[in-house]
């Protein structure tokens, strides 16, 4: 070996091709690394690609290190990224049958987010008709998110394609026709918005990161010096960070560090990029958005096959099953030519084709189940070289690894499965979770179940969340699951992203709480208003006498009872859903809210729960605010006060930071509780006051302090807007509390606003 080189060679999840990290003195020449043109030395701490067509290295990862002794130019740096940007468009993306080879830039599918138009628009607060049907769905593009935040977090699952498209955006950004708008389909009804880059020109440098170490690297030296460089030349960045789940716990303090480098440089962007089990738990600045990536829609996937196999496309299943949305199992699909259905069928199928030598499949499975229990890099061995390893990257995605490494555990006694999850229940849930589908074809599933069932209360409530879509409705661990569900929801411990899916499994199997429970509110006096926003200003002290108001917005299942005995119009889609019976009831107006209310006040005295002389209502915006933050007397004109308290808590309501966009069960963010009992009075769903607001959105005709006027008139006009409190779940803190004042005309609709009712003397 001439000199010393400091090469590490691995093949990585979601890597097109093996990574090099390069960390070696200037002077060194990598004879084995062709970045791009000219004859630069690879600056310290850089990310390359492998070129198999000229490094001489085997596949398997060669270790080494060196010492730093010398500086690199950074400039030297921004010519590197954009040599490796212009690469990534020839790397591989998709293999054929045939053996064809279908580059990034040939065969990238543009990946759509779940944020929608809808949702951008004023929170898409609308008007409808009476059996109106709703508008279509349009879903932004991943590319449209990068192009409209400064910092943007974008988030899926193993196999979503969040590499190919941080590859794709750097690759397109070098490109002279990247501001050339192009039609997207948007959903599947096949709607086509443009897609166009409405931003400067960004310079790419794109990082993948291999641990802990690597964020630090970046964030101390690297990126520092590319800001400092660029800022100096005038050069606008787009810094991309993948794989951002692997700095593990330590990313929020570094993430601080590295979004504080950005102050006075709006001209640069931050994309990063990691999965959403891990960074889901990140309490970030405000200042970053966080997106989700969907799975392809049926109409991108359609076009795609067509596109690449003519008129075969027509005559074969190819790829319509549901695992095939998964963009990395779309790649084995495509190439097996296979339905897709489930995932475990698809890899089988696809193994049988192309590794079909005697024990091929087993040994490669042996290798990706030895890949996670011993936290090894993928990799193919040897004695299995295969035209598949180096034509069709997806197999070192880590959905296709695990998938291997749940197909040699399934064989293995279920002790070695619920150790291995144990470890490291948030990583290893995706292995299990497929040997239990495994397990569950042949029969074999309750050894593991009970194991999965078992431990601790927190590794028993883990395990119930693997376990209850294969054994929920069985009545021998039916009752266990359920007790863990309602444990994770009412407990409000593990992630967020648990609680949600425990929430959907708890509605499935009959949520036992009652959501239509009421909880009591003295008489008594607070402070109403804040100095937050002028429209809840003068503050002022508020008395009311004494009132019950729902500890939970009114749940769809509650909700469609009325809409199934009215036979009322209801566009709304969870009233059917079993597993969203719980979720607060959206996408109706206010008059459908006070409808309910009618209706519950004749229920509830015809059954003895309220007096003949009470009723049910909406809350008026006095009621709504004490419920909400008790009796707090404010202490400090401009202080956010919220059910909690005056310190914001991300893990105490469902708002913009936690990044669901989307109502869950009610009741999942226990650390949010008002004085009183109250859930979801902060985020969640904007609920309807019966108070009025007046004709114009952005200032009140009903002014603070409130009195006892006409804003309480049932029979005003319709286009006099009703007030709207408490936030929703894309709501940052400023809109998500106890005095932040919206509204609505009383027609309006949306996926973002509900209500809840009050019960209280009828007026005399």
């Amino acid at each position: 070996m001439e000199g010393v080189i400091a090469l590490i060679l691995e093949h990585r999840p979601n890597q097109m091709h093996p990574v090099i990290l390069v960390d070696a003195p200037a002077p060194l020449r990598m004879r084995n690394l062709r970045l791009g043109p000219g004859s630069l030395d690879p600056p310290v701490g850089y990310i390359g690609i492998y070129d198999r067509s000229i490094a001489q290295c085997p596949l398997e990862p060669q270790p080494a290190l060196i010492e730093n002794t010398m500086d690199t130019s950074t400039a030297h740096m921004f010519q590197y990224q954009q040599d490796i940007a212009k690469q990534f468009g020839s790397e591989p993306l998709l293999a054929l049958s045939n053996g064809t080879v279908i580059s990034l830039a040939t065969g990238y599918i543009p990946l759509l987010a779940r944020f929608t138009f809808e949702d951008k628009a004023a929170k898409g607060l609308r008007k409808r008709k009476t059996n109106e049907k709703p508008e279509p769905t349009i879903h932004f593009s991943a590319l449209e998110l990068v192009c409209d935040n400064q910092f943007l977090l974008l988030t899926g699952p193993s196999g979503s394609g969040k590499t190919t498209f941080a590859k794709y955006l750097c690759f397109r950004l070098t490109s002279t026709d990247f501001d050339h708008g192009r039609q997207l389909v948007r959903n599947d009804f096949g709607d086509t918005r443009e897609e166009k880059w409405n931003s400067s020109q960004l310079l790419p440098c794109y990082f993948a990161l291999d641990n802990t170490h690597s964020l630090q690297k970046l964030v101390e030296t690297t990126i520092p010096n590319i800001i400092r460089t660029a800022s100096t030349e005038g050069t606008a960045l787009l810094i991309t960070i993948d794989a951002i789940d692997r700095a593990g716990d330590t990313a929020p303090h570094l993430l601080q560090q590295l979004f504080s480098l950005f102050h006075g440089h709006e001209n640069h962007r931050l994309l990063l990029l990691g999965v959403p089990d891990i960074c889901n738990h990140w309490i970030l600045p405000f200042d970053i958005v966080r997106h989700h990536l969907l799975p392809f829609l049926e109409s991108q996937i359609q076009q795609a096959v067509s596109k690449h196999l003519g008129s075969r496309s027509s005559e074969a299943n190819i790829a319509t099953g549901a695992a095939a949305k998964n963009p990395a199992l779309f790649a084995l699909a495509l190439q097996a030519e296979h339905c897709g259905d489930q995932a475990e069928e698809l890899l089988d199928s696809w193994l049988s084709i192309f590794f079909s030598q005697a024990g091929g499949a087993q040994i490669l499975a042996e290798n990706a189940y030895n890949r996670v229990r011993y936290d090894q890099p993928p990799r193919i061995p040897t004695k299995l070289s295969s035209t598949v390893a180096t034509n069709n990257p997806v197999i070192f995605c880590n959905v296709i690894q695990n998938l291997l490494a749940a197909k040699h555990l399934a064989a293995l006694p279920s002790y070695v499965a619920v150790g291995l999850f144990r470890l490291q229940p948030r990583a290893h849930a995706p292995i299990i979770q497929s040997c239990l589908v495994r397990l569950s074809s042949s029969g074999c599933l309750d050894d593991l179940v009970q194991g999965l069932l078992g431990g601790s209360p927190t590794d028993s409530q883990r395990g119930a969340l693997l376990v209850a879509d294969f054994v929920g409705e069985t009545k021998k661990f039916r009752d266990k699951i359920a007790n863990a569900m309602l444990g994770i929801v009412s407990q409000g411990i593990l992630s967020v992203n648990e609680r949600e899916k425990a929430g959907r499994i708890l509605s499935r199997l009959g949520d036992p709480r009652d959501l239509a429970s009421l909880a009591e509110v003295p008489s008594g006096s607070f402070t109403m208003g804040s100095g937050s926003h002028p429209n809840s200003q003068p503050l002022n002290i508020m008395s009311l006498q004494s009132f019950r108001i729902g500890v939970y917005p009114v749940v769809s299942r509650d909700y469609f009872a009325f809409i199934r005995e009215t036979d009322r119009d209801w566009i709304g889609p969870d009233g059917t859903d079993p597993d969203r019976s719980n979720v607060p009831a959206t996408d109706l107006t206010w008059h459908d809210a006070r409808a309910y209310c009618s209706w519950l006040t004749d229920r509830w005295r015809k059954i003895g729960k309220i007096g003949p002389d009470e009723q049910v209502r909406l809350p008026t915006e006095p009621e709504w605010e004490r419920a909400a933050k008790g009796d707090y007397i404010c202490t400090g004109s401009d202080t956010l006060v919220y059910p909690w308290g005056t310190t914001w808590e991300d893990q105490a309501a469902n708002s913009e930071t936690t990044g669901l966009n989307s109502t869950c069960a009610v009741g999942l963010f226990p650390k949010g509780c008002s004085p009183y009992g109250c859930y979801d009075m902060a985020g969640h769903v904007w609920e309807w006051c019966s108070t009025l607001w007046g004709e114009d959105m952005a200032t009140p005709s009903f002014q603070y302090p409130w009195q006892d006027d006409d804003r309480e008139a049932p029979d005003a006009p319709e286009q006099i807007r009703r007030v709207l409190r408490g936030g929703c779940f894309s709501s940052p803190k400023i809109k998500a509390n106890s005095s932040y004042r919206g509204s609505l005309e009383p027609s309006g609709f949306w996926r973002g606003n509900g209500f809840r009712i009050v019960v209280a003397p009828v007026p005399k």
